[in-house]
This record gives C-alpha cells, sequence and structure tokens, in this order.
C-alpha cells in the first residue's frame, strides 16, 4: 500500500486489525490517517539505520567518553552537531540564581537538580526525573512561529522523562545496554506516577503555570503579537480546562512514549517525550516533529530483533510486537489489553561509560517503579522557554521548544 493511504483505504485497514487502539489518532505526516503496521516498520527501519550511523561513527565513542567526564577542553562536533544539542555559548558560565553555572559540556537536562529548582521536578527515581515541558503545548501562544519549526508542544500536558545519568540519546550504546535498562525505566516511572490522581493534578498544574508564563511575556512584550487578542487568550485558559477532563480519564497506554533520535534530537541528553495520542488533546499542539518520533516499542522491538539474530533465535513471526506507540507493555512485560479512547469534546477549540564528575546522589525513590534486583547500569523537542525568570521558573534560553 502506498501512502499516503485514502480514507476508504484507512476504513478498510482499521477492520482488518485486531487492536483498533493502536490505530486511534497517532497521524505522523500524513494528516488524518490513522498510523498503520508499514508506519511503525518505518519508525523501526529508521532507528536502526540511524542508530548504527551514529555507533559506527569513529567520532562517537570518544565524544560520548569525554562528555560523561564533563571534559570541557573538548570539542564535541559530534554531538554537537546542531550547535544547540549543548548549552549554547552565551549562556557558559552562567545559570539561575543560585543554582550551579553551566559550563561548555552541559546540557539543559545533564545534572538537572544542580541547575533548576526542585519545585520543578515532578518526581524522581533512583535512575530518573520526571518534568514539565517548559514549553507551552497550546500553539496559539507562539502566533509567529514559522509552521516548519513549531515550538510548542506535541500534546496537552506534554511531559519528559530524563535519567539522572548523561546518557546523550537513544542511539548512545549506553541507552540501550542491559535489555534497554533505562529505556524501560524511564517508561515504568511514568506508568507508575500516572497511577496516582495526585501526580495527574501535579501535571496539570505544572502545565497550567506554563501557559500563564507564556501568556505573560506574550502581554508584556513590547512587540505583542497581533494575533495573540484577548479573545484568543481566554480560549486558550477556557480550552485547558477542557481538555483536563478527558486527559484525567486517560490510563497509561493513552500515552505516546517516543524519542527523538540522533540526529534529530534537540538536546543532547537523553528524553522521553510523553503525550497523548488521542488527537482530542492535540488539536492545539503541533504535529511537525510526529515523523522523527521514535516509539519507544518500537525500539525496543529494533533491540531484541538484533539480539535474537545475533543468538541466531529469530522468530518466523517476526518478533515485532508493532504496530504503534500507544501499545505500551505493562512492568510485567505482558502486552496491555486494548482500550477505547475518550471521545472528543473539543468542537469549540479554535485553531485560527562512568557518571560525570559532578553527578548528583541518586537519593531514594520517591513513588516510582520498584527496581528490579542488584540492577544498576553504569554510569525530556526541549530547551526551556524564552522567559524572565520568575519565581520557581528556571533561567531563560535562547530557545522555546523543545523539537
Amino acid at each position: 500500500m502506498s501512502f499516503p493511504i485514502t480514507p476508504e483505504q484507512n476504513s478498510e485497514l482499521v477492520l482488518s486489525v485486531n487492536n483498533l487502539h493502536e490505530l486511534v489518532s497517532y497521524r505522523l505526516r500524513y494528516g488524518d490517517i490513522a498510523p498503520t503496521q508499514q508506519s511503525f516498520d518505518r519508525h523501526k527501519d529508521n532507528y536502526r539505520r540511524q542508530r548504527d550511523a551514529f555507533r559506527s561513527d569513529p567520532r562517537a565513542l570518544p565524544e560520548l567518553h569525554a562528555w560523561r567526564r564533563v571534559k570541557n577542553d573538548y570539542n564535541y562536533p559530534l554531538l554537537n552537531h546542531s550547535g544547540k544539542a549543548f548549552i549554547p555559548a552565551g549562556l557558559i558560565g552562567r545559570g539561575p540564581p543560585d543554582y550551579v553555572e553551566w559550563e561548555k559540556a552541559d546540557t539543559f537536562f545533564s545534572e538537572y537538580e544542580l541547575h533548576n529548582p526542585r519545585s520543578l521536578i515532578l518526581s524522581e527515581t533512583q535512575h530518573s526525573y520526571i518534568i514539565g515541558n517548559n514549553a507551552s503545548y497550546d500553539g496559539r501562544q507562539y502566533p509567529l512561529a514559522p509552521t516548519d519549526k513549531r515550538p510548542e508542544g506535541q500534546g496537552y500536558c506534554h511531559t519528559l522523562v530524563i535519567p539522572k545519568q548523561r546518557i546523550y540519546n537513544a542511539a548512545d550504546p549506553k541507552a540501550t545496554e542491559n535489555d534497554c535498562f533505562i529505556l524501560k525505566e524511564l517508561r515504568d516511572h511514568f506508568i507508575e506516577f500516572w497511577s496516582s490522581d495526585s501526580n495527574k493534578h501535579a501535571i496539570l498544574d505544572r502545565a497550567e503555570q506554563v501557559l500563564w508564563d507564556r501568556h505573560n511575556i506574550l502581554i508584556q512584550s513590547d512587540q505583542r503579537p497581533l494575533e495573540y487578542t484577548p479573545a484568543v487568550a481566554r480560549a486558550v485558559m477556557d480550552d485547558f480546562g477542557l481538555m483536563k477532563r478527558d486527559f484525567l480519564k486517560l490510563d497509561a497506554e493513552n500515552f505516546m512514549f517516543g524519542f527523538h533520535v540522533y540526529p534529530e534530537n534537540s538536546i543532547g541528553h537523553l528524553h522521553m517525550h510523553v503525550f497523548p495520542h488521542n488527537d482530542t488533546l492535540r488539536v492545539v499542539s503541533t504535529k511537525t516533529y510526529d515523523y522523527k518520533t521514535v516509539p519507544l516499542q518500537a525500539i525496543l522491538d529494533v533491540e531484541e530483533e538484533d539480539r535474537r539474530m545475533a543468538n541466531g533465535t529469530v522468530n518466523g513471526d517476526g518478533a515485532g510486537h508493532g504496530p504503534l506507540n500507544g501499545e505500551l507493555p505493562s512492568s510485567s512485560g505482558e502486552r496491555p489489553s486494548s482500550s477505547g479512547i475518550s471521545s472528543s469534546t473539543m468542537d469549540l477549540i479554535m485553531m485560527s561509560d562512568t557518571p560525570s564528575e559532578h553527578s548528583s546522589n541518586p537519593g531514594v525513590s520517591s513513588g516510582g517503579p520498584v527496581q528490579p534486583p542488584d540492577t544498576s547500569p553504569p554510569g525530556a523537542d526541549q530547551p526551556p522557554d524564552i522567559s524572565p525568570p520568575g519565581v520557581g521558573q528556571p533561567m531563560d534560553t535562547a530557545s522555546d521548544g523543545v523539537p
């Protein structure tokens, strides 16, 4: 079947798939067309290609070795390929008041607790943090942004899960060592966190604060965009409340767990994007980066297939779990049961090698998943929003969203 497929073809395809929730609303680059096994396989192929290209580059291991040791006298042409993956030159030696200054080999997520208020950390385990996105999820708050470089999040209450250890990206060998331990830990941390109603409201509170922060920047600017009218501002806040009801109904399997794999990453520190794949909760958010958002399950499938191939134990059925991001294994490794997605209530919505030298103490798990016994591996697309420092907010950076 060629792409993009027609609505008629898509209807036929849906009828032929057993688990309909896998096709609900992750639309990739094909507009209203739901994903298919082909699109999931394309993500797998892209991940394998990007991973292999990165790991075969002779610069990769030396740069990773230096970066993990916070070597500020080292150049990083591969890791800092975009010039934005690390801290911008203008912020080196600076930092939020009362926090550790950034160094050349830092990123916005490295040693996160040393550079940001604890209030920005929604949850932590021994291995990872859950943090809110510093960019608003609502594209109406970025009226002048170009269509090909959207700064807003990819869905309502877009959240990030980041490892404490310096792991560069999903293409970094450390991301997949020990049977993808850290990738699964990021997933399990969020699933456990989401099981608490109070934690769900913590995500909502953080997202609402970001909406207000962005609103205040817009109305206080000397060059306030004409498009951001009082009516639009009211609609942004009203729609937050409307979408909140559907958001609170979501199960963990209704979230996208995705990664932007090198060289399509914006931040040079592994971070898992978490946002609803229900299109009701993405109607005011960007889909510009869907094509490069690789589902966690696609990565796990590739790593398992390659392990089986290396061991000569490839299954005849392909060993894949396909076809979609919304399919999240439970902590036991079993596939979750199918569940429906809440119907849209949004017709009113308008869219006019070793730890780093200054790593923190691991701390004690605070509500995260139970860690496997004797398992300890060696050793969020998005820069913070451009905004003046506020109470409990990080220092501004040179970019808005996290592509």
